[in-house]
């Protein structure tokens, strides 16, 4: 996995490159993490994920969870890695509604995930 992590005036973008596995889960934790308390937009950048499983899925989930909980905003933005749509619908996180943590239901798994 790598990281880019750009700070500007309006967001903390992390685009991440590469194989998001088990194997970087504790590294992916820490980078969301740290984006998440220091910054009120953090945009995520996935274009460039080869390979990811169901336990980076769910931390970049709970990490959304935590951004409505500190009143922060998470948000995916750019193109989608077939890796990645693929992974994505595998595991059944493709959803019409978005979480119901959030009172304007959005939610990474919403749109877009169609190939």
């Amino acid at each position: 996995m790598h990281v880019d992590m750009v700070h500007s005036a309006e967001a903390c973008v992390l685009r991440l490159k590469g194989s998001l596995t088990i194997e970087r889960a504790h590294e992916l934790k820490q980078t969301l993490l740290e984006a998440l308390r220091s910054n009120e937009r953090i945009v995520l950048e996935l274009e460039g994920v080869t390979e990811i499983d169901l336990s980076c899925l769910q931390l970049l989930c709970s990490a959304h969870r935590t951004s409505l909980r500190l009143d922060r905003q998470l948000t995916l933005h750019g193109e989608r890695s077939e890796a990645l749509r693929m992974a994505v619908r595998d595991a059944g996180f493709p959803r019409i509604l978005g979480c119901h943590e959030n009172p304007d239901r959005g939610c990474l798994w919403t749109g877009g995930w169609e190939s």
